[in-house]
């Protein structure tokens, strides 16, 4: 995070400005959405520079119902932060003013893990109930079939705090993992599971692997913060050797989400669903055959569970 932005984080810079601000967000906890966005109006027109402030204006007037006020402020707050942190570019995108990138922000995404890593667990899997990690094991279990359940070199793309390498060991012999979030990596360090662990894009850490040097390939509710998967899903297919696996999920949205039957989609949870259909385009098209292709949900939201698939390709 650069050192300006994170200062329009933290601060205005204004100690009676910062108080409002702290006022604002106090209305909004409470459900006051029209009271904080004029708080907010207040605080942007005497702090045009402050970040946090025109974000937390934008979701207010969206609460509020206007929903051109909010675009407003994100289009402002897009100006603010060229690094995306605060998603800007996602949020305009929902309320259907710019077109959907095809990903979220790096910085967006490091940024939420990174703050996020010390009660990553405990929320994800006590809150959330998140079980991807234990789903895909037993997804891979049978996909196995008699052919033996042990992998020689496994790369978990999005690898978080290791919840994946926790839920296949001692089933692989040498892990690799990657994750945007610096903070996450450290938490995964820690469980002593992988062999190599890497900070950045996970496209880029496949490119940067040997044809051929892996027989499993995994992304635990990671593709979420993904739309296009072309080139994650043809890097895998080269990084795999012949009857590699690949395995991942997905969510699928629900009826706020408008998914094309081939290609994906951003949500109002700022998160990406994909189609069945699309996936097994890209399943043809990288050379791979669908083992397994099945719904199911990998963590709740709102007390509901989040409709999403399960899937593992077999490289031919």
């Amino acid at each position: 995070m650069a050192a300006n932005l994170e200062a329009q984080i933290q601060s205005s810079g204004n100690i009676v400005l910062d108080r409002r601000y702290a006022w604002a967000k106090a209305e909004a906890e409470d459900g006051a959405h029209a009271a904080a966005a004029d708080i907010l109006d207040q605080i942007v027109a005497e702090a045009p520079r402050w970040a946090a402030a025109w974000f937390a204006l934008g979701v207010a007037r969206e609460k509020a119902g206007d929903k051109q006020g909010a675009a407003v402020a994100f289009q402002r707050l897009a100006e603010l932060d060229a690094e995306g942190l605060f998603g800007a570019l996602l949020h305009l995108a929902r309320l259907g003013v710019t077109a959907t990138p095809e990903r979220a922000p790096e910085s967006y995404v490091r940024g939420l893990f990174d703050q996020y890593a010390a009660r990553f667990e405990m929320h994800l899997v006590d809150e959330l109930g998140y079980c991807g990690p234990a789903l895909l094991r037993d997804a891979l279990r049978r996909a196995a079939g008699d052919g033996g359940f042990q992998f020689r070199n496994f790369i978990d793309l999005g690898c978080g705090t290791g919840l994946m390498a926790r839920a296949l060991s001692p089933h692989f012999d040498h892990a690799a993992g990657v994750d945007l979030a610096p903070l996450m990596i450290g938490k995964a360090r820690k469980t002593g599971l992988y062999a190599r662990l890497e900070t950045g894009d996970l496209a880029a850490f496949l490119r940067n692997e040997s044809t051929g040097s892996a027989d499993l390939v995994i992304a635990a509710d990671v593709f979420i913060y993904l739309g296009s998967l072309d080139e994650v899903f043809s890097e895998t297919a080269r990084v795999l050797g012949q009857g590699g696996l690949f395995a991942f999920s997905v969510q699928t949205g629900d009826d706020s989400v408008s998914v094309s039957e081939d290609g994906w989609a951003l949500g109002k949870d700022l998160r990406y669903a994909h189609s069945e259909n699309y996936l097994r385009r890209l399943a043809a098209q990288t050379g791979f055959d669908i083992v397994l292709l099945e719904a199911a949900s990998v963590r709740r939201d709102a007390g509901r569970d989040v409709p999403g698939l399960v899937c593992v390709l077999l490289k031919a």
